[in-house]
């Protein structure tokens, strides 16, 4: 609470030197007690040049005295916590509720990029950036903010980044009330000037040595890129040989088994017939019909499912013009497996130093192997449908012979 001896605005600038002294955090260099006392004072002072009266200077005042104190919570959007601080203080002291409204706007509009809609607001935004147009106090005011932006978003700054932040900033910003624009806008254009002679003058100053040293940067920068990108391009298409290939052999494997399955059912079928039901015929002869197709179905099952396994290997050589002309595929063992090592050293070393011959000798490899693969499924295919429907015929064939000819009994073990 207010002593009554104390202003409103007294009470505030004790209040905000505390805070600041206690919580705002070092890095602070260039918002602290010493930039909000010399908003405090240029709020005053364009103020009084602008026809406030006593009230209205005192919102100025106050919003003034509050308008950092955020900085202590968060340096991004200090504003809304600001706010919150002026509020709680103000309402504290039994501030009128209308007046503590206008000190709120008057914070707010100076959150960047925000233009003020009236006359008080203006005043806060001017005297906020007061010192845009004293070059005695711009330089090293600059030069604090650099130093505490470097420190809060751990970020260094060249002299030239710097200059064209600063440029880019005065060439946007404007003041707002009479008063500023005629005193400070003659010096802001002349610090204006003198910034962008210097920026010219530094990069005029840039030695060729640097200059070639960025542009060969530039350049490895691009060769890096253009190599990343070629590297993840070979990647990829070599995953997609490895995948694609694993997957026909797998497949390949698989028509084998069922071959193998083929074999042995068939080849047991045959051997019953041959141990036991040939032996038999001469009691029940009408037996050899079903008999017959039964076994001529087994034999030719046998005959397919053994061309799906059978293996087909070449010569085993290759010639030195087949390297030269690019016609020996030494990824596949039929093109090598007779050859002496040193030869096939050279074979392999010829294939990997030429990547046209060496996809091409992948791509051969997954097109030969696909076309075994299909050759296989088509025999495997043959197979399974002659002994689905030759077996069908077979059994149809026994019933028919039983329903036409009683069968004489039979001793398997005789």
């Amino acid at each position: 609470m207010l002593s009554n001896s104390k202003s409103i605005t007294d009470a505030a600038s004790d209040y905000v030197f505390d805070l600041l002294k206690t919580r705002l955090p070092s890095v602070y260099v260039y918002h602290n007690y010493r930039h909000t006392e010399d908003v405090v004072d240029a709020a005053k002072k364009i103020g009084n040049k602008s026809g406030l009266n006593d009230e209205e200077i005192e919102i100025v005042t106050l919003a003034a005295w509050f308008h950092d104190t955020g900085f202590i919570e968060r340096s991004d959007n200090h504003e809304d916590a600001s706010i919150r601080i002026a509020t709680e203080f103000l309402k504290n002291n039994n501030y009128r509720d209308e007046k503590l409204a206008k000190v709120v706007e008057c914070i707010d509009v100076t959150r960047y990029g925000t233009a003020p809609a009236n006359l008080l607001q203006e005043v806060m935004c001017d005297a906020d950036l007061f010192h845009l147009g004293k070059d005695n106090e711009y330089y090293d005011k600059s030069d604090l903010l650099r130093l505490e932006w470097e420190k809060t978003n751990n970020k260094p700054y060249s002299e030239l980044e710097w200059l064209k932040i600063n440029i880019d900033f005065l060439s946007t910003h404007k003041f707002y009330t009479r008063y500023a624009k005629k005193v400070m806008d003659e010096g802001k254009a002349e610090l204006l000037l003198k910034l962008q002679k210097r920026y010219r003058k530094k990069l005029d100053d840039k030695s060729d040595e640097e200059k070639k040293d960025e542009k060969l940067e530039l350049e490895k920068e691009k060769l890096k890129a253009k190599k990343d990108a070629k590297n993840t391009a070979e990647r990829g298409i070599e995953t997609m040989f490895k995948n694609a290939i694993r997957t026909h052999v797998e497949f390949s494997g698989l028509a084998d088994g069922k071959a193998n399955i083929m074999i042995s059912i068939n080849t047991l079928i045959i051997g019953a017939i041959v141990t036991v039901l040939l032996r038999k015929l001469d009691v029940n002869p009408q037996l050899i019909i079903p008999t017959f197709i039964l076994l001529v179905v087994s034999l030719i099952c046998i005959i397919f499912a053994v061309k799906v396994t059978r293996p087909t290997v070449s010569s085993g050589k290759f010639s030195k013009d087949d390297i030269k002309n690019k016609t020996a595929n030494l990824l596949y063992f039929g093109n090598f497996y007779n050859m002496d090592l040193k030869d096939f050293k050279w074979g392999m070393y010829e294939m990997m130093s030429d990547k046209d011959y060496l996809y091409g000798s992948m791509i051969q490899d997954f097109y030969t192997l696909g076309q075994v693969l299909g050759k296989k499924y088509k025999y495997l295919k043959v197979c399974y449908t002659i002994f689905l429907w030759g077996l069908v015929i077979s059994v149809l064939a026994y019933i028919v012979a039983f329903m036409v000819t009683p069968m004489q009994p039979i001793n398997l073990f005789e």
